[in-house]
Order: C-alpha cells, then sequence, then structure tokens
C-alpha cells in the first residue's frame, strides 16, 4: 500500500495537490469508476479539472458526486454544469443542525484503488490554493488493509451510497429549481463558504495589533539535517492476508511478465520501482527479502523459479540489460557497414553508442566493466578490421544462420571470393559448422574440403536422454561421458560453440531452452 500525505497552499510553488492527484486519476486508463464527496463545490474548482472530468465521464463505467448543500455553500454554476454534462450527482440537503462535511476522492481500476480523504472541497481553493492537507492512499484489489478502509467506507456512507437516506436527493433540474427557491443555493459570486472569507481577510487582517518579537528570546535554535535512513534489518511478518493474497499477485506477477516480454525472459521479470501497481513491486521486494533470509515457502519458492523470478540484484540487471541491448545496436551497425570509429559522437538509432564505448573505456582503467569492454572488442574486431580465414569464415556462418531469407547466390559469391581459396587454412570444426550452416539456410549439402557431408543431427537421442527417468533422474542435459556414452562428445561441442547450438535451436521449445540455458548453454 501506498501512502502519501498531501498538503498544499503552505507553499506557493507546491503541486502536491488533492488538485493534481484527481486530474492525473482521471486521465489514468486504468482507472475506470469514480465516487467523490464534497461539502462545497464551486464552479471555480470544476473549472480546473473541466477537460479531465469530462473526458472521463465519457470512458468511466461509473462517475457520481454526493454534494452537501446549505445556504450559500454549492453554487448554481457547479450544479447546472453537472446536471448539463450528464454527470450523475446526488446532494444532501437536511433540517438538522448538521452538515454533509466529508471530503473523499475515489477511484477504482482494474489493477488498483486511489482513495484521498482530507480538508479539500471541490472548490478551486480546497482543491489548490488553500493551506489543506489530506492523505492519499493507493493498493491493489487484494491488499488486505485496502480492502478493509474500501468496506469500512462502503459500510459507514451505505444509506448515501444507494440513495436511501432521508436527505439524499438525486440531482435534477427540478431539485435546482427547488433549492434556488429556497435559498439554499445561489449564484457562485454570493455564496460565502470561501468567496466572502477570502475577500474580507486583507481588510480584516489591517486591523490587527502587530507585534515584534526579540529572536534572542528563543534562545539558540539548531537544525538538523533531514535524515533518510531505515533500518535496513527489518524484515515484515508473514502474516496470513500475506498468504491469502499471495496467488493474486503471482498471476499479477505473469501479467507484468507477459506485458514485458519485449525485453526478453531474463530482464522481464524485474518490477521497477514506479510500476503502475505499487502493491505489486512491494510484493516483489517481500519475495527478494524472504528468499534471502531463508523464509520462503517453498512452494512460492518453486512457483516464482518456474517463471525465472529473479532474485539477485536488480539494479546490476537492469544495468546489464542496458549493455547488452547496446551490444546487440552495435552489432547491428557492424553488419550494416556503419563507419563507426570510435567517435564519442558516434550515434546509432539515436543511441550515443560513442558515448558509451568510451565510458567502458574509462571504467576499465579502474578495473571495472572489462567483460563488456571484451564484448566490444569481439563486435569490433569481426568487423572489416579483421580478415583472418576464422574470423571471415564466423563471420560467414553467422550471417547465414541469422538472415531470415538467406540469398543463396549472394553467398555463394561471397564465399568463392572470400574463403574458396583458404578453405585448408580452416579447422575442421569450422568448416564442418559452413557446411552444417548451408545445408540449414538452402537444405543443400555442400561438401568442403576434407568434410563431406554435414555431421549427423543427433538431437532426438539427446533429448531421449534428457527425458529417461532411469539414466536421468534429475533431468539434466548435460552429464559425465560415463552416463551419456557417445553422445557426450557431439553434446560438449553445443556447450562450447554456440553456432553449432544455433544450428539446432529449432528444435527446442521454450521450457527447454530455458533448461539449457541454466545449464550454461549459449542459446
Amino acid at each position: 500500500m501506498r501512502v502519501e500525505f498531501l498538503g498544499h497552499g503552505l507553499h506557493k510553488d507546491h503541486t502536491n495537490t488533492v488538485g493534481h492527484f484527481m486530474i492525473d486519476s482521471f486521465k489514468n486508463d486504468d482507472y475506470s469508476s469514480f465516487v467523490g464527496f464534497s461539502a462545497f463545490t464551486k464552479m471555480s474548482g470544476i473549472n480546473r479539472i473541466k477537460k479531465e472530468l469530462l473526458e472521463a465521464s465519457k470512458k468511466f463505467k461509473s462517475l457520481k458526486f454526493y454534494l452537501g448543500i446549505v445556504p450559500k455553500g454549492t453554487s448554481r454554476e457547479a450544479l447546472q454544469f453537472l446536471i448539463d454534462n450528464n454527470i450523475e450527482t446526488w446532494i444532501f440537503c437536511t433540517e438538522d443542525q448538521i452538515m454533509f462535511h466529508p471530503k473523499i476522492y475515489f477511484f477504482q481500476g482494474k489493477h488498483n484503488y486511489r482513495f484521498i480523504t482530507g480538508s479539500s472541497n471541490l472548490t478551486s481553493f480546497g482543491l489548490f490554493d488553500n493551506i489543506e492537507a489530506s492523505t492519499f492512499f493507493e493498493f491493489s484489489k487484494t491488499n488486505q488493509q485496502g480492502k478493509k478502509l474500501i468496506r469500512q467506507f462502503k459500510e459507514y456512507f451505505e444509506p448515501i451510497l444507494n440513495g436511501t437516506d432521508k436527505n439524499v436527493l438525486k440531482l435534477t433540474q427540478k431539485v435546482l429549481k427547488d433549492l434556488e427557491e429556497s435559498g439554499f443555493i445561489w449564484p457562485e459570486s454570493k455564496t460565502n463558504a470561501e468567496f466572502e472569507f477570502v475577500k474580507s481577510n486583507k481588510e480584516t487582517f489591517a486591523k490587527r495589533k502587530k507585534l515584534k518579537f526579540d529572536k534572542g528570546s528563543f534562545g539558540k535554535i539548531e537544525s538538523k539535517p533531514f535524515s533518510n535512513n531505515y533500518d535496513s534489518n527489518y524484515i515484515p511478518a508473514i502474516t496470513q492476508d500475506y498468504l491469502n493474497s499471495w496467488l493474486d499477485f503471482f498471476e499479477l506477477f505473469k501479467e507484468f511478465k507477459a506485458e514485458n516480454r519485449d525485453k526478453g525472459e531474463k530482464y522481464s521479470v524485474t518490477v521497477p520501482r514506479d510500476y503502475k501497481n505499487p502493491s505489486l513491486y512491494n510484493w516483489y521486494l517481500k519475495q527478494k527479502l524472504y528468499y534471502k533470509n531463508k523464509i520462503l515457502p517453498i512452494d512460492h519458492e518453486n512457483f516464482l523459479k518456474k517463471e525465472q523470478f529473479y532474485f539477485g540484484d536488480a539494479h546490476k540487471l537492469w544495468q546489464e540489460w542496458k549493455n547488452d541491448t547496446k551490444l546487440k545496436l552495435l552489432q547491428e551497425a557492424v553488419d550494416e557497414g556503419e563507419n563507426i570509429g570510435l567517435s564519442q559522437r558516434y550515434e546509432y538509432k539515436g543511441i550515443r553508442l560513442g558515448t558509451w564505448i568510451q565510458g567502458v573505456k574509462k571504467a576499465n582503467k579502474s578495473g571495472k566493466k572489462l567483460d563488456i569492454m571484451k564484448r566490444i572488442n569481439e563486435i569490433l574486431d569481426l568487423s572489416s578490421k579483421s580478415r583472418t580465414p576464422i574470423d571471415t569464415a564466423t563471420r560467414f556462418i553467422n550471417d547465414i544462420l541469422e538472415r531470415e531469407n538467406p540469398n543463396k547466390a549472394n553467398f555463394q559469391n561471397r564465399f568463392n571470393s572470400a574463403l574458396r581459396d583458404r578453405i585448408e587454412e580452416l579447422p575442421d570444426e569450422i568448416q564442418q559448422d559452413i557446411v552444417d550452416a548451408w545445408y540449414l539456410a538452402f537444405d543443400e549439402e555442400r561438401p568442403l574440403g576434407r568434410i563431406r557431408t554435414r555431421q549427423k543431427d543427433r538431437t532426438d537421442e539427446w533429448k531421449s536422454f534428457r527425458y529417461n527417468k532411469t539414466l536421468n533422474p534429475e533431468g539434466l542435459w548435460f552429464l559425465p561421458e560415463s552416463i551419456i556414452g557417445n553422445l557426450y562428445h557431439w553434446i560438449r561441442q553445443k556447450k562450447e560453440n554456440q553456432t553449432r547450438i544455433e544450428m539446432i535451436r529449432k528444435n527446442f521449445n521454450e521450457q527447454e531452452k530455458s533448461e539449457l540455458r541454466r545449464e550454461n548453454f549459449p542459446i
């Protein structure tokens, strides 16, 4: 649950107002229902949220106001606006010596609830300008404390919400005319709840007796810097409410993962601090905390691991994702024949790759990011800077495998000009990779040097071993030769050579690929 204090009016540049939060909520696509309570309502307040309010009235499933009515409180213009725009409104008007005084703004959505309560009326002063104080609650629909808050709100105000209270009436043109003729409703210029009060401030304040204070009489006042420290050893208790809601949050986590699948399996499982559902972020942190302290229930751990939940440092993972993205862009730039050089100003697709490379180089001087620099060098070395037979053949193999629809004639010409006369300089395994890649791309045998045929695909035998519960009860893909037998060397090639495993990756489903990665196969 996210809880924030909303204070405004004391500092002129403050934007942490109830009005701003209402505007944001009306614009937020996650929300589809609204209930607002206000003691005094003025067109001055509606005008400042009018655009967003009208847009929400068209797209929300439900939007209702419950407004207090006292003489010269709520204005005629405000009520007429709500009628004219078909916004469902109920009024509370009583002959008793009490008044309808709550200020509540409640938004419901697919994932979250927002509940704002405090001193802010639906007026310009109340929403934005007065010195006001309110509390903002945001929580998921499965949050137990949040559910309790909403239940208590609905139970307490049930007679008003369902219109059965004797003082509650649905606003219509006829009702508005009656309120105006009886003296309850007046034009905005003649309402006095805030208008007259504020207008008279300056004149009345001038009559006050000015007192001077001796600053020295207060003694020495010492200020201490704000401390942002917290107890890093604190571990939230695993309550029954937490356990009851765990599966609901797990489903939300899977939804989040699906939303971010474009980042790849490894990076789609880290919930950011600013995610639209803050309760999911809090749940995500608890999983890591409980796991670290070895108190995460084993069934929860199994569920999370099945979804590739990342228990490590998310900041490191985020940096890794950014570096991986830039490495892919760098490789793409090389493949496209870009003249990269090492200029700090070099950009590709709007990304300052030159600045990034220089930053990695600088980090290398203090022994950091050495692995990233190695990968950068590997990519740049595979460009036109390196023309050795092995590098040329490696580029040739990678390009055949990576092109979606490789052109056979183009690759034939490329082979003839760059590789044909240098075949004897290539190791047997590279020659084998060329033969296999050619068959995979063009469905054609291509004898090459000492290699007369493509290597036999033994994936079916490998899978048979993986799922043999007698020989392989743990379901692993790679075990010692004494267990695997003559399949061992074929599998080892796949583990040590990315090109070899890429040639057969289409034979595996996503679950199997994930298992292979966990056993360090470069797939």
